[in-house]
């Protein structure tokens, strides 16, 4: 049954594209496909539990349904449905087989697949200009990610050279997915651009593919050649440590509402990437019990990713529907004019910034024990870990609360600062960000039923099922006191009263508007200031005149620092080779012969002295 989720949503892409004339037939093509193959799929994993496989499928399952329903709003007036759908679903279908693949060149071959489909689906709004550039760089990585997985499966094939090199090469070539450091610059130009939808599957779904690809093969072919699981570990752990924070610096610094969760993404990913790196330390330590925390940090940060992950970025779909815009600065009151989405927005940032008692804290609270069962052992390695993953999760965690503040602030309280006019809420959006969200605050209750059922006869594991049960305790009676204060303001203490209004203190101003409030921006500029030397900010300020000043402006910009300090410079010098390289293309033919002569006897020269 699991197999056939996969070819299900493969012959439901089909058939939409054979609808792409009929957009109503299409749609209805799309979604059914979508539907019967989630639920193809979530039954068999619960008749077989193929393990690690159904974790990497378990988010294509969830995220797919709801991107689906979501979309058949989203996508009106916007493309050719028929087109859309189609590749949705394909894209859907070659994420689900993925984890199902145990050869590496079919695998490959189907990896190569999802990033053209999913290309496809970056570049449906084709008539945007700066959407070719986006979509062009989308493209460039997924590329050179399968050319590094070719060359991965070259050296691995012949079982020559240096372990340590074959993993360079091999998560490098996954890298380019998961988003590590330096490789994750599509993450920040394709999440902008691509529908919410899609954006949205490839966040929670797809880049985490990448760690699949780690696991079911880099880490095998490494033990092989006998690279040490130290050197294993110690990878994913510093470019977790450098992807989390890194991430969540330039998260706070955008005012493109998606394009601050793609960062967050990154975040997220180098969270993910720290879990696992510490469980492979532990494995090399023989330390059980940091093993187990972090094993379970690593799959439970998964799953609660995917779901806060796909409500938030559902929940910016809504927003961009509503104002036509993602730009924070330019939006505020949204709260009022869009109260569902807006409530489950809010929400589902408590979670991703990993406060409790919401899901993403359980995820983060293995990892920290796991960072505290390694500070407490006798081994320096696992001491220096320990310390490192604790301090650096830490200040995450805080500027993942400040960027959050600003996202939700910005967006959905105070009054509306340009956005004149503004959409109705459609139930299509916004019923799947509630399921979602919904999901995410039962997964809270289900991980110590599950996890005590899978992790029963081991001994070391009691721990860490009755810290989950402690927390799913926590977290109930908090949802429940919550509960309470909210029927108890509802419907008893305002019953009976007159319900008055009037202006605020105004503090001496007459008329009090939305341009005195605090933007986005201005929320987090302090501690912008201070990561400044690493964000490089472009400012554009016009500042106000006069003693009634009528316009005054303030714009910012954090380009990505990869980019600017990495790629750039190398495209550069590569630009600059090939410029001199091309002078040799002069058209003469004297010319082209005289190269020609050279090389011979170049490789003459070479054959005889060799």
């Amino acid at each position: 049954m699991i197999y056939w989720s996969a070819g299900i949503a493969a012959i439901a892409g089909v058939l939409a594209l054979l609808c792409c004339r009929r957009g109503n037939l299409a749609g209805a093509v799309g979604v059914a496909g979508t539907v019967i193959a989630a639920v193809t799929g979530l039954a068999g994993i619960c008749i077989s539990q193929p393990g690690l496989s159904a974790l990497f499928m378990l988010p294509t399952l969830i995220l797919a349904p709801a991107g689906a329903f979501h979309s058949l709003a989203y996508i009106k007036g916007h493309g050719n449905p028929g087109i859309y759908w189609g590749f949705f679903n394909l894209t859907a279908a070659t994420m689900l087989a993925l984890p199902l693949i145990s050869d590496f060149v079919p695998f490959l071959i189907v990896w190569e697949l999802m990033g053209i489909f999913s290309f496809v689906l970056v570049m449906f709004n084709y008539k945007a200009e700066e959407l070719k550039r986006v979509a062009w760089i989308y493209l460039l990585a997924c590329e050179a990610g399968g050319l590094l997985l070719m060359l991965f499966w070259a050296l691995a094939h012949k079982a020559e050279g240096s372990g340590y090199l074959l993993v360079v090469i091999g998560m490098a070539g996954f890298g380019l997915k998961a988003g590590f450091p330096l490789l994750h610059l599509w993450l920040p130009e394709a999440h902008p651009a691509a529908p919410a939808p899609v954006s949205a599957i490839m966040s929670g779904a797809m880049i985490n593919l990448g760690f699949w690809g780690i696991l079911n093969f880099v880490f095998p072919e490494a033990v092989l050649l006998h690279s040490p699981l130290a050197f294993f570990g110690w990878t994913l752990l510093i470019l977790g440590c450098i992807g989390s924070l890194g991430g969540i610096i330039f998260a706070f610094a955008q005012d493109n509402l998606k394009r601050l969760l793609a960062y967050s993404s990154i975040e997220n990913m180098g969270i993910i990437s720290m879990a696992l790196g510490s469980v492979f330390l532990a494995a090399h330590s023989q330390h059980t019990e940091m093993l187990i925390f972090a094993g379970l940090g690593f799959v439970f940060h998964i799953i609660n990713h995917a779901l806060l992950k796909g409500t938030l970025f559902l929940g910016a779909g809504q927003v961009y529907c509503s104002t036509g815009t993602l730009s924070i600065d330019k939006m505020g009151g949204m709260m009022k004019k869009t109260p569902v989405t807006g409530s489950c927005f809010t929400l589902a940032s408590l979670g991703i910034s990993g406060l409790p008692p919401f899901n993403g804290f359980i995820g983060e609270l293995m990892i920290y024990l796991a960072a505290f069962a390694g500070i407490c052992s006798n081994s320096m390695m696992l001491r220096g870990a320990g310390i490192l993953c604790a301090l650096v999760l830490s200040l995450t965690g805080a500027c993942a609360v400040v960027a959050f503040a600003k996202a939700v602030g910005g967006t959905f309280l105070g009054e509306s600062r340009q956005i004149s006019e503004c959409g109705k809420e459609s139930p299509w959006m916004y019923v799947p960000m509630i399921v979602l969200l919904t999901l995410a605050v039962l997964s809270v209750f289900a991980a110590p039923l599950i996890f005590g059922f899978l992790l029963k006869d081991i001994a070391v594991a009691k721990n860490a099922v009755e810290i989950l049960w402690m927390t799913a305790i926590f977290s109930a009676v908090f949802y429940a006191l919550c509960a309470w204060i909210f029927f108890w303001r509802r419907y008893v203490l305002v019953r009976g009263k007159e319900n008055l209004s009037g202006p605020t203190w105004d503090c001496g101003y007459a008329k009090p508007s939305a341009r005195m409030e605090y933007t986005g921006s201005a929320v987090v500029q302090a501690l912008a200031d201070l990561f400044n030397g690493f964000l490089r900010i472009r400012r554009k300020v016009e500042p106000p005149k006069g003693l009634f000043p009528e316009k005054a402006s303030f714009e910012w910009e954090a380009p990505d620092g990869s980019e600017r300090f990495f790629w750039a410079p190398l495209f550069k010098f590569f630009a600059g080779i090939s410029d001199r390289v091309h002078k040799f293309q002069s058209g003469y033919l004297h010319m082209y012969v005289l190269i020609m002569t050279i090389a011979l006897i170049a490789m003459i020269v070479w054959a005889i002295l060799c």
